[in-house]
């Protein structure tokens, strides 16, 4: 069985590396023009499933995991399986290649792009998906447009999205080598979603400012002191995980606790900047009344947001207990309320499925600054005359999700098992929202002459 697995790796890895490493090459070009060069490794499936189809059919039409996991760990079904993936990475791998050529696109990105689809498949796939968008005429035109844009507003802040892309990219691609876990996660969990969430803000930030009248002074200080302060904290961020250490509430030794505090006093620096940028908001009269109150309420959600991370330095009452008696905890505040941090989390976030979390209304709040200004643009132009107040409802119903958001965080509620309270707030102001909006389009509608 090793013989044909390795077999199967022959088959495919000279035309790969025929694509990403000479795709100007004619011969490149004539074999992988026909679709047969697939039928190698196809064959080796066939020849190890055919004969085992009674054992395999039951499985794959009724799949469960326990037997499915089973197949896979046989070597039969591991061979069968590679040699699965193996033929139709290189179906894809060849169509991105011939639909690459067609189209014009640059080589050496599309070759970058390949060795991602041989290692990672789909997410390579994804991501020739999402660059030809980019360079075509329809969404990628508005995609250059909206970069365009938020390069004029502000270089320092694109180069900072651009720059957390990348750290994203690292530290997603670095979890794939480093098995490392901090508090149950990877080291790089925290730097990958913190590079995230700060490429959307910072281009977020980037647009808004096209629609502020900020004081040049006070604008180069803003946006200098947000984009250096975040920049350091991503560092720092970075750095931590190399260590193998956590980067937020890390006590363990003086350099951990220096490193600690100076993201605190950065995040309070860049709080600051940003409710100047948002009290600039509020003091300026926007043409577009919708758009204005999105952004106006967007800052004001957000600094809320901001404002929770604080709660998250408050020692918990384990760690109380350890410096009362004297002792020195490694870890000085936590996300988790009613448990300790690093227990069972959803996906992707990581937010606890047993206790509140304090990162959830924290999320919600910060990310306001995207929402709310994109439904004031929304609003603004498709209803022209109540648009403003719709997003002054919307910004209100949001604000509230965000403090019931807190409120069940700190009865230590999780997410997605909230308790009555959490329940009943939560519904009092989707029906507020709700009846309050349609009064105002009702009101709206009568205000609007009927034709003759």
């Amino acid at each position: 069985m090793s013989t044909l697995f390795s077999l199967a790796n022959l088959t495919v890895l000279p035309l790969w590396a025929l694509m990403i490493a000479a795709p100007r090459w004619r011969g490149t070009r004539w074999l992988l023009g026909s679709p047969a060069v697939v039928l190698a490794p196809i064959a080796i499936y066939a020849a190890l499933v055919v004969p085992a189809l009674r054992a395999v059919l039951p499985i794959v039409t009724r799949p469960e995991l326990g037997p499915v996991q089973a197949l896979l760990a046989s070597p039969l079904g591991a061979t069968a399986a590679w040699a699965h993936f193996l033929a139709f990475d290189l179906f894809v791998g060849r169509w991105i290649f011939l639909d690459a050529r067609a189209r014009g696109l640059p080589a050496p990105v599309i070759s970058a792009i390949l060795l991602a689809t041989l290692l990672l498949g789909p997410l390579g796939l994804l991501t020739y998906l999402g660059y030809r968008a980019y360079r075509g005429d329809g969404v990628g035109a508005r995609v250059r447009a909206l970069l365009r844009l938020a390069n004029e507003a502000s270089r320092p802040l694109l180069r900072l999205a651009i720059g957390s892309l990348a750290l994203l990219v690292f530290a997603l691609l670095a979890q794939l080598v480093d098995g490392r876990l901090v508090l149950g996660a990877s080291v790089w969990a925290k730097p990958a979603k913190f590079g995230a969430s700060v490429a959307l803000t910072a281009f977020t930030l980037a647009l808004l400012l096209r629609h502020l009248e900020v004081p040049a002074r006070g604008r180069r200080w803003a946006v200098g002191l947000v984009t250096w302060l975040i920049a350091l904290e991503l560092a720092i961020i970075t750095v931590q995980a190399a260590r193998g250490v956590p980067s937020h509430f890390n006590a363990a030794t003086p350099v951990d606790v220096a490193l600690f505090a100076i993201m605190g006093i950065g995040i309070a620096v860049v709080t600051l900047a940003i409710g100047y940028l948002g009290v600039r908001a509020f003091r300026q009269r926007f043409t577009d009344r919708a758009l204005g109150w999105g952004i106006r309420l967007g800052f004001a959600t957000m600094l809320f947001g901001s404002a929770i991370g604080g709660l998250m330095t408050t020692p918990t009452a384990a760690q109380r207990a350890q410096l009362r008696a004297g002792e020195h905890p490694a870890l000085v505040g936590a996300h988790t309320v009613g448990a300790p941090d690093g227990g069972p989390g959803l996906p992707v976030t990581l937010w606890s499925r047993q206790a509140g979390d304090l990162r959830v209304p924290h999320f919600i709040g910060l990310h306001a600054l995207q929402l709310l200004p994109l439904a004031g643009w929304l609003l603004g132009r498709r209803r022209r005359r109540d648009g403003a107040a719709l997003t002054m409802i919307a910004g209100a119903g949001y604000l509230g999700m965000t403090a019931i958001a807190l409120i069940g965080a700190l009865r230590g509620r999780p997410l997605l098992d909230p308790d009555g309270l959490v329940v009943v707030l939560t519904c009092l102001v989707v029906v507020t929202c709700a009846v309050t909006a349609s009064v105002v389009v009702a009101l709206g509608r009568r205000r609007v002459p009927s034709p003759a």
